[in-house]
């Protein structure tokens, strides 16, 4: 069991690593589920160093961690804001959530203004009787009531997001993405049932009362459960890494496709465009637009993002949908071929097919709309 911790806590940091090195994602939403995951990855070393008797080693891995802990609700709650709105806006109201690590760094202030002896008795009986530790004063709280306070603000702030989680998973129901539901649901409902069962068997210890029956071996069994639980569900953005893509809406003003802002003001959820436009180009240096049946879900495919974030992309950026997109990449090659004089040896309906166009009629309708010259019309002005 200790080495499993140990285990858990080397995992939590690599987990951690790579959601902070992501390219291509919400990078806000990436940034707060490492963050947790590093939060988590202490936690669970510092188990690791109790559990197998090594705290004495250890000595200095103590006390300090408290605020880091109490921090908990704050990843949480922010990674589910910024997955929900696909940006992050700081709100001074959010400064309740730091309301646990503020206790909690007074109270370690607290013991390290005293005495060397006070921290080293505080130490020695952690180690000698590890059952009894929570029952510590630290100055405002006990470890108990520190651990009571980070859970209960963890399971409210999740509460407080229910209404807007469930309008955004209606969205994302309606919109078919079904890992990012899958996700979402599992992770919201695992964050709330620990939160709630964390708070209640802090409570029933502080309460003196046995309504739970939390036994501490039972205790250990719960939370080995959700420590893998927890950790297991971690892996999934790694093999499949759309989820950490988000969901984006479109903000509907004139501002989001003005070319002459700049990058930083006219796209800013998360996605790396100047990482994707190096994609398009590739993927249309390799022709793959010219193809008939090349789709929207295709190209995202080859784009290897989400459809609905390639088209939110293409509209943001490049003020095209899709459909729109292509039918640009097609006609300039057609009118790339025409310079070149391909009609002077080939029929129009061969200049249809060789850019992707199923039939000439197709072909000249969409020429004339893009260029607003029919076919004939662009090659006399060529010549």
């Amino acid at each position: 069991m200790q080495n499993f911790f140990l285990i858990l806590a080397v995992f939590g940091l690599v987990l951690a690593i790579s959601f902070f090195t992501r390219k291509s994602v919400n990078r806000n939403s990436a940034f707060f589920l490492g963050a947790f995951y590093i939060i988590f990855s202490i936690y669970t070393f510092q188990t690791y160093i109790i559990e197998s008797g090594l705290l004495l080693k250890f000595r200095w891995f103590y006390v300090w961690p408290l605020p880091i802990y109490n921090l908990i609700a704050v990843p949480i709650f922010f990674y589910f804001v910024s997955l929900i709105k696909d940006d992050f806006v700081w709100r001074w109201r959010y400064l309740i959530l730091f309301a646990p690590f503020i206790i909690g760094f007074i109270d370690v202030l607290n013991v390290y203004s005293k005495p060397q002896e006070v921290y080293d008795t505080i130490i020695n009986n952690a180690n000698l009787k590890p059952g009894e530790r929570l029952a510590v004063q630290y100055g405002i709280f006990n470890i108990n009531q520190h651990y009571a306070m980070r859970f209960l603000w963890q399971f409210l702030s999740l509460l407080s997001l229910l209404p807007l989680m469930i309008n955004f998973i209606r969205n994302l129901y309606k919109e078919k993405d079904r890992k990012l539901i899958f996700w979402t649901i599992s992770l919201f409902v695992l964050f709330l049932i620990m939160s709630l069962l964390a708070t209640m068997f802090a409570f029933e210890k502080l309460l003196k009362v046995n309504f739970l029956g939390s036994t501490g071996p039972i205790l250990r069994a719960v939370n080995f459960v959700f420590y893998v639980v927890l950790f297991a569900i971690g892996i999934i953005p790694i093999y499949f890494p759309s989820i950490l893509q988000g969901y984006p809406r479109t903000k509907k003003n004139k501002s989001a496709i003005d070319p002459s802002l700049k990058k930083d003001e006219d796209f800013k959820f998360g996605l790396d465009v100047d990482a994707l436009d190096e994609k398009l180009k590739e993927l249309q240096k390799e022709g793959l637009f010219l193809n008939k049946d090349f789709d929207l879900t295709q190209c995202a495919k080859a784009m290897e993002i989400p459809p609905h974030h390639f088209s939110y992309f293409l509209n943001q950026h490049h003020g095209h949908s899709f459909s729109a997109y292509r039918n640009k990449v097609r006609i300039d090659n057609a009118k790339a071929l025409i310079n070149l004089g391909y009609l002077d040896r080939n029929t129009m309906e061969a200049l249809a097919q060789q850019c992707g166009f199923a039939n000439r009629s197709s072909f000249s309708k969409t020429f004339k709309k893009v260029t607003t010259l029919n076919v004939t019309e662009f090659s006399s002005n060529s010549r």
